[in-house]
């Protein structure tokens, strides 16, 4: 009996996961962020999130870059090349906050469990393609 019940949970999360494609990237990154602050160690907390800030960051400005000088009807006007630029910058900018204060600040404090917070949710906005368009919903 217990074997069905682990192997159906097993399936379900599975089923979950595989029904859109972020999510594993998501669970990924939620466990990566939950272990270092389970670490204790903010000199590990910050050569593992500056390394991830970086790689995000540079698969970001990647995107960003071709999304710019891509020329679907004519050339872009300035405004959309900000709106392609700015989330990026944002999340990359508010996830280095957020590292900054989980390092930072007394570990057990407000403002370390808020880095750590904040941290953990820009690193998933910078992993996730901006163009991706969310699995449509299933009716039960």
């Amino acid at each position: 009996m217990r074997a069905i019940l682990v192997g159906g949970i097993v399936r379900l999360i599975s089923d979950w996961l595989t029904a859109a494609p972020y999510r594993a990237v998501v669970l990924n990154i939620a466990m990566l962020v939950l272990l270092l602050a389970l670490v204790d160690s903010a000199t590990l907390f910050a050569l593992v999130g500056v390394s991830c800030l970086a790689v995000a960051g540079l698969v970001g400005l990647r995107g960003a870059l071709r999304a710019s000088f891509r020329r679907a009807a004519g050339a872009r006007a300035a405004f959309d090349r900000v709106l392609v630029w700015l989330p990026g910058a944002a999340a990359l900018t508010l996830g280095a906050v957020g590292l900054h204060l989980a390092v930072t600040a007394p570990a057990g404090s407000t403002m370390h469990l808020a880095g750590i917070v904040l941290f953990g949710f820009e690193l998933v906005m910078l992993a996730l393609p901006a163009d991706e368009t969310p699995a449509p919903a299933k009716a039960a």
